[in-house]
């Protein structure tokens, strides 16, 4: 498939979001999931990276998460962890339907919603960062968004970039997937790559 030389980026809220409607009582072990590719690919990690948002307070479990995800391998998988920030904006009916705020029927309180910042563009970046420095010749990228379009075409068709999406394929755009050579499905290999809750 290639000369071996791999990356790795994940988004974190999308893989955990995949994760949590296989409807496991387990987790996702990235240092399992690293290894399975890497040996189901035949291809060494050079760069792995791990996006997320969190809030002005990261609580301790989360904190203690992204740090375990910085230890490198045989300990840990290795990501280089980039989080960024998450943004609050109160929610309102179109004014076609009167205006005002949107509020919860009983408590009165006003429904707020809560997006990811910059995480899309973070990614993106670093990718192309990150292949410019090091060249190198698969991607393993989970993230299903249809924003990454532009730039996986970029790899796929300029760079000869081996693309692997790891997922679900009800997740992935349709954008991405005629540029992935793979999909790795992560409900055919949840056994191989959960921890179990203690």
């Amino acid at each position: 498939m290639s000369d071996g030389r791999a990356t790795w980026f994940v988004d974190g809220s999308y893989l955990y979001n995949v994760w949590r409607n296989l409807h496991r009582a387990d987790r996702l072990d990235y240092l399992l999931l690293r290894r399975h590719l890497e040996d189901r690919f035949r291809v060494e990690i050079k760069d792995a990276y791990y996006f997320n948002s969190v809030p002005e307070l990261q609580t301790e479990s989360s904190h203690a998460f992204h740090e375990a995800l910085t230890y490198p391998p045989p300990i840990g998988p290795g990501l280089r962890v980039k989080l960024y920030w998450l943004q609050k904006r109160e929610m309102y009916w179109p004014s076609s339907w009167g205006g005002g705020p949107i509020v919860h029927p009983d408590t009165g309180q006003q429904f707020e919603l809560t997006q990811q910042k910059a995480v899309d563009v973070g990614l993106a970046f670093h990718l192309m960062r990150s292949h410019e420095h090091q060249q190198w010749r698969t991607l393993l990228l989970a993230a299903g968004d249809g924003d990454f379009h532009e730039v996986i075409q970029h790899l796929v068709e300029y760079r000869d970039v081996a693309v692997i999406l790891i997922g679900s394929m009800d997740s992935i755009s349709r954008e991405l997937r005629p540029y992935a050579q793979a999909v790795v499905e992560l409900d055919r290999i949840a056994e191989a790559v959960a921890r179990q809750v203690r």
